[in-house]
């Protein structure tokens, strides 16, 4: 119960960073914003259609390679627009964030419904593995 918790918590953190990052975003922020929207909802489809421990380990480790590669993107935004800690969203990623917001109540719903298989081995290391790589996003 507290991974889950804590890729909720993860998931969160990884949204204000990324949509508070100012407020003009380029291109990139847009792409990454979008990016990271796609990964997500792909995240939480899997999960939702998920019936044993293998399809939610699965769902995680694809989610994690797929943060793998957004991270350093997101990093990068973060130090470009360093206002992220004010909490607004700039206009021109409103939809992409309200997309997220909407994933998140998805996501929660989700992961109650993989609670099942949280013991199992192979999910337990998804979990961590995703664990440590959303970690990067703190740094």
């Amino acid at each position: 119960m507290k991974q889950i918790f804590s890729t909720m918590a993860v998931f969160a953190v990884a949204g204000l960073l990324l949509f508070g990052c100012g407020s003009t975003p380029d291109d990139d922020a847009a792409d990454v914003t979008k990016q990271h929207a796609d990964v997500t909802e792909k995240y939480v489809d899997s999960l939702e259609k998920a019936n044993s421990a293998q399809d939610v380990a699965t769902a995680i480790e694809a989610y994690t390679a797929a943060m793998q590669e957004l991270i350093p993107r997101i990093q990068s935004l973060n130090e470009k627009y360093p206002g992220y800690k004010s909490g607004k969203v700039p206009k021109e990623l409103e939809k992409e964030a309200k997309r997220l917001e909407e994933l998140a109540a998805r996501m929660s719903a989700a992961m109650m419904k993989t609670v099942s298989y949280m013991m199992d081995p192979a999910v337990q290391k998804a979990m961590e593995d995703m664990g440590n790589e959303m970690a990067k996003l703190g740094e």
